[in-house]
């Protein structure tokens, strides 16, 4: 099915000294009443920098894991390699300024000025899973949020 759809970036991302800011455009400010009154947030960006070579088409290839040497599918990764470059991150809500439209938090996976498409509270009721798996050369991964930070991201990527 071929649906034609117009996504709206309604904001962008930059890093600053204590962490980076979600800078929301000021007609979308207005949506992020309420927001403050959670601990965390998913921000949905899109990956603006990946496909110039067209590679987003590969839907299979070498593991980028080190932990793993098969090839996988592209829907077996986080990569932002994708047939549609939209990604999303969990980020920890460090304040929302509701008048100036900007969300600051500590960390997210994203380059500077990366586009943004939606901001979505962080619901455990809906978004927390207590009996999700995954493969087994990933046990040594962090089991949660809070624990990634200090994790070495770095050692486990190609």
């Amino acid at each position: 099915m071929m649906m034609n759809t117009t996504l709206r970036v309604i904001g962008t991302v930059r890093p600053f000294a204590e962490g980076f800011r979600v800078t929301i455009d000021k007609d979308y400010a207005p949506g992020l009443k309420g927001l403050s009154d959670f601990s965390h947030a998913i921000v949905v960006w899109l990956a603006h920098e990946t496909d110039t070579d067209g590679s987003q088409h590969a839907l299979s290839f070498p593991s980028p894991y080190t932990a793993s040497e098969e090839a996988v599918g592209v829907f077996a990764t986080r990569s932002p390699q994708r047939p549609n470059p939209v990604c999303f991150s969990i980020v920890h809500l460090l304040s929302v300024d509701e008048t100036k439209g900007v969300i600051t938090t500590p960390f997210i996976d994203t380059l500077p000025d990366t586009p943004v498409i939606d901001i979505k509270p962080y619901f455990p009721a809906s978004d927390l899973v207590k009996s999700a798996s995954i493969p087994r050369h990933f046990g040594h991964w962090p089991s949660c949020y809070e624990d990634s930070a200090s994790f070495d991201w770095d050692a486990e990527f190609r």
